[in-house]
């Protein structure tokens, strides 16, 4: 089953812009949906630079590519726009491991069996071993908070919303 991560904007910052837009009869999908593609453009540039606003902590991968492994994560990031146009969603694709690596916490401790080869085969305090299976004790995973928009593009979405207001009122 997926874990969803249910980020949530401070928005009363846009309180009295979206009274304005309500006042007005505004229609919001345009706007919605610029500031859905600019949030999903926003998050995936945290999984390139490695965290914003403070780096995430390192991994064993190569410099800049900590969270990336195959880009699936960051690629499936997405926004949809409410039916009822007001408001806008930004979503993790369906993968289970989303939710621990934006929080962090524990994995449980597990059995890892081979599937491509008839063994597991790797280096075990400088000797290679192979085995038909190993149990792992789990893993500790720090928090990598990746579901965040940053301070800039708050103030490019309120900018974004009255130009919105000013062009259709």
């Amino acid at each position: 089953m997926a874990s969803f991560i249910n980020a949530t904007i401070d928005d009363h910052k846009f309180d009295a812009l979206i009274e304005v837009m309500n006042d007005h009869a505004v229609h919001l999908k345009p706007v919605l949906a610029a500031i859905g593609n600019l949030a999903v453009k926003s998050i995936r540039q945290n999984f390139r630079v490695g965290g914003r606003p403070n780096r995430w902590p390192e991994t064993e991968k190569p410099k800049g590519k900590t969270m990336i492994g195959t880009g699936a994560l960051m690629r499936q990031i997405h926004y949809k726009v409410d039916d009822d146009g007001a408001g806008v969603t930004i979503m993790t694709g369906k993968q289970k491991y989303a939710a621990i690596l934006h929080f962090g916490g524990q994995t449980p401790a597990h059995e890892i069996w081979y599937k491509n080869k008839r063994a597991l085969s790797f280096t075990w305090k400088g000797s290679p071993v192979i085995y038909g299976k190993v149990n792992h004790t789990g893993s500790k995973i720090p928090a990598r908070p990746y579901m965040l928009l940053q301070d800039e593009d708050i103030k490019v979405i309120e900018n974004m919303m009255i130009q919105h207001i000013v062009k259709n009122t």
